[in-house]
């Protein structure tokens, strides 16, 4: 824990498993190392941090006192690294087995310090390039990969391990770049054959999933091909980060519909998770398809009622995109790229804000009724498509809206087509897709949109039928009478600045004409307003992003 991460339930819940695993054995071991100072954070911070160790530690009846220090050197770095050249460590177990712990006979404890190990050339370290460099906490946080096995093999130095013993060792709160994980891999390479090795579990973030598994499968596919006398060799799979190429990703079977082409969006995009690389290519792919062989219904409007041929049956259970020129609602998936810069920068009055907490960035309402995300923290931040925030409490009045432009004391409850987005159990659906899953789904057919008049989309009558309509599209229309329901959130004041996200949007006061896009849903009733992003963004260290600017977003 050379760095204190930022999210406290995280740190809560590590020191949790740590005295529940100390508790379960006399041989079972915590090894905590102390936060260091460095440039971008300050003494007082450092102090705040190891007394909270301190209290976890203490909460979890775990010792306390048996410091270890790691000493550290240079070898290959210039007169300019800065970085310090030891750390203080905390050996602890569970306080039941102070007097029969078997770490007590150990090196680190009996001397109070290790090392001294190698710490890798900053120039060696995971995301240096010309154009980018190590911020200073990441200089510190990276030891390299040749240090961190070092310094896993001198914690055992001393140690009466038997022939029936178990080493494992368990990583709970492992560094952003995983290295204690690569040292136990290779350290595992380097003896493939051997009966007895050291285990290694260590427990990642949710997010830091796909990075760590292809940085590691990397480290195993170099060392395959570097011993061919070992390991034969074997075509490997594709990066899972990687963008799929010819090779790895295409089709070779195309199928035909009535004589045509059909490009297999839903089969080939269900397989990959949303906003992944690979549904990226896909789509690309699909556009590719399209441009060369033209956009046909595809699959999914082969009956009777999508194709309009007269011959065939009703048995699409997906909405036909074939109409009105091809137009298909906005893909929620999509990653959208917006103009960044850095939060130094952001001096715009604030109306309120919510702060950031478990990863997601702080929302900032401007003077100008503008909303912006910002991410303080030291890492890109990736936010996810969902709810941004709510309107807190109010009431929704029946009235005559001619234009929703000259409503500005209440959000207008009104759609202008069937794909149009609508969040339904917290999830962004167009309206028509909304209506086919409740009729796939739930068997209700007959479905009415208050306020709203449907009919189902036509397609062109033929000269020897008669139209058809269109599979699961509906023409969607307000009352003759412009009467609609208008939600008007009660007033909301920042105190000190900062609101709930549950009632941040009531921070627009009698401006709700500004809200980008605020929509909500037998009969489909607006609930309460809640304004959601639709797109993926990514959020570069200590930038921000203003959504109100961007219509995409």
């Amino acid at each position: 824990m050379t760095l204190y991460p930022a999210f406290a339930a995280y740190v809560k819940n590590a020191f949790q498993i740590l005295g529940s695993v100390t508790a379960m054995s006399p041989g079972h071991c915590g090894f905590i190392m102390l936060p260091v100072f460095q440039k971008q954070t300050t003494d007082v911070a450092r102090i705040k941090h190891r007394r909270a160790i301190e209290d976890f530690l203490i909460k979890g009846s775990m010792s306390y006192g048996q410091e270890v220090a790691v000493l550290y050197n240079k070898p290959d770095s210039g007169p300019r690294d800065g970085r310090p050249m030891s750390q203080v460590c905390v050996l602890t177990w569970h306080t039941s087995y102070k007097d029969s712990s078997p770490w007590s006979e150990s090196d680190a404890m009996t001397s109070g310090r290790i090392g001294p190990y190698p710490l890798i050339r900053i120039s060696d370290m995971v995301g240096y390039d010309e154009a980018t460099r190590p911020s200073a906490s990441a200089r510190v946080e990276q030891r390299g990969v040749a240090c961190a096995s070092q310094l896993m093999e001198g914690l055992l130095e001393g140690m009466s391990v038997r022939d029936t013993d178990r080493v494992v060792w368990l990583d709970v709160i492992p560094n952003r770049q995983a290295e204690f994980a690569r040292a136990a891999l290779a350290k595992l390479l380097e003896s493939p054959n051997a009966t007895k090795t050291a285990k290694y579990v260590g427990l990642v973030r949710e997010e830091k999933v796909s990075e760590l598994r292809s940085a590691l499968e990397s480290q195993v596919y170099n060392w395959w091909d570097s011993n061919l006398d070992v390991a034969p060799p074997k075509e490997r799979p594709p990066s899972s980060t990687a963008a799929p190429t010819a090779e790895t990703l295409g089709l070779s079977i195309i199928p035909m519909v009535k004589g045509k082409p059909s490009f297999p969006t839903s089969v080939l995009l269900n397989r990959f998770s949303e906003g992944s690389v690979e549904q990226d290519a896909i789509k690309e792919m699909e556009k590719a398809f399209h441009a060369e062989f033209g956009e046909v219904p595809s699959s999914r409007t082969t009956d009777k009622s999508a194709s309009g041929d007269g011959d065939g049956h009703r048995s699409c259970q997906v909405c036909d995109y074939s109409v009105d020129e091809g137009l298909k609602p906005l893909d929620c998936s999509r990653r959208a790229t917006l103009p960044t810069k850095p939060v130094a920068e952001f001096t715009q009055e604030r109306l309120g804000a919510v702060p950031g907490k478990n990863g997601k960035p702080t929302m900032v309402l401007s003077a100008d009724f503008h909303v912006w995300l910002l991410n303080t923290s030291e890492e890109p931040m990736d936010v996810p498509p969902g709810e941004l925030f709510g309107f807190g409490t109010g009431a929704y009045v029946n009235q005559v809206v001619e234009r929703e432009a000259e409503e500005t004391t209440g959000l207008v409850w009104r759609l202008l087509s069937d794909r149009d987005i609508l969040a339904f159990e917290k999830s962004p659906l167009p309206l028509c897709e909304l209506l086919r899953k409740l009729t796939v789904e739930q068997g209700l057919v007959d479905i009415d949109v208050e306020f709203h008049v449907l009919a189902n989309k036509m397609h062109p009558a033929k000269a020897d039928a008669e139209a058809l309509p269109v599979s699961f599209r509906w023409e969607v229309s307000s009352l003759t009478s412009k009467k609609t329901c208008i939600y008007k959130p009660n007033a909301v004041t920042a105190e000190n600045g900062d609101v709930k996200k549950v009632s941040f949007g009531g921070l627009f006061g009698s401006n709700y004409h500004k809200v980008q896009s605020a929509s909500s849903p037998p009969k489909l009733m607006p609930v309460k307003p809640k304004v959601y992003l639709l797109a993926r963004l990514t959020i570069p260290a200590g930038s921000c992003v203003d959504l109100s600017a961007a219509e995409a977003a």
